[in-house]
């Protein structure tokens, strides 16, 4: 499928990638002081003003959280070969969220490439970045008594772990969490969580996006997309290897590639 865009979609050019050579220079050079060997963590979005929001916080479906999740529980392995064990609240969470449930959790990918892709499906793509355990030093909210090891909390460990708290949050009718999201990496319970290299940020009791939650915060990047751009963009990037096939890694990708190739 061949996208196009109305004239008005093309917006802040002057500052806008051009390539992806643009974008990987721009990341190289926004990031230059983050640790080396630490991960950095990208989202692709198509709409260069979507706030950085879990889907459960747009469209009214937040009172609506628990009961999402207990009836998707219920029902899911009806339609999918393979589910969680019952008690794996954590997994359940990462599966829905990739079956597109409403959920609090924020998909980002460990590929600048990947997030690229989804970015220019429509026609204002902006990509983000983030540090993400440069975040998670701020969703803890009381100091430690020794240094803590720079890693990523368990989610189904705690207490006293801000992931845990938020995720006990999500089945417990938000009584549980910290403010500020939580960066986790997910079981692969789906094969696109693997395509994807996926990971997520969970939310915790503060709702607001985290672009508005971090506000001028240099762990937190953004970079607009030159909407005129697109199409060369996509092509540099089967080139290199990222088409559908690839992060949806299934018949359905298959097929989508197949008929933009040929479109």
């Amino acid at each position: 499928m061949k996208y196009t865009c109305p004239p008005r979609a093309i917006i802040e050019v002057n500052l806008a990638i051009q390539s992806v050579e643009d974008l990987i220079v721009a990341v190289r050079d926004d990031s230059s002081d983050w640790h080396p060997k630490e991960p950095k963590w990208f989202r692709g979005e198509p709409h260069v003003n979507t706030a950085l929001t879990p889907t459960l916080y747009r469209g009214g479906f937040a009172p609506h959280e628990n009961a999402l999740l207990q009836m998707f529980r219920a029902r899911a392995s009806g339609f999918h070969e393979t589910v969680p064990m019952r008690e794996h609240t954590d997994q359940w969470l990462f599966l829905a969220r990739h079956a597109n449930l409403p959920t609090r959790l924020l998909d980002w990918s460990e590929g600048a490439l990947i997030a690229l892709h989804f970015a220019l499906k429509e026609c204002k793509p902006v990509v983000w970045m983030l540090n993400p355990l440069n975040l998670n030093d701020l969703s803890y909210t009381t100091p430690p008594l020794t240094p803590r090891p720079r890693e990523f909390p368990l989610p189904w460990h705690g207490p006293g772990n801000p992931a845990f708290e938020n995720l006990r949050g999500a089945w417990e009718q938000n009584s549980r969490g910290v403010p500020l999201p939580v960066a986790i990496y997910p079981t692969y319970v789906h094969p696109r969580l693997r395509g994807q290299r996926s990971c997520f940020t969970i939310h915790g009791t503060d709702v607001r996006g985290l672009d508005v939650l971090l506000p001028n915060n240099p762990i937190l990047k953004r970079y607009v997309v030159d909407p005129a751009r697109r199409q060369s963009m996509r092509s540099e990037l089967a080139v290199l290897g990222i088409t559908d096939s690839v992060v949806f890694p299934d018949i359905d990708g298959l097929a989508n590639e197949l008929k933009e190739r040929f479109s």
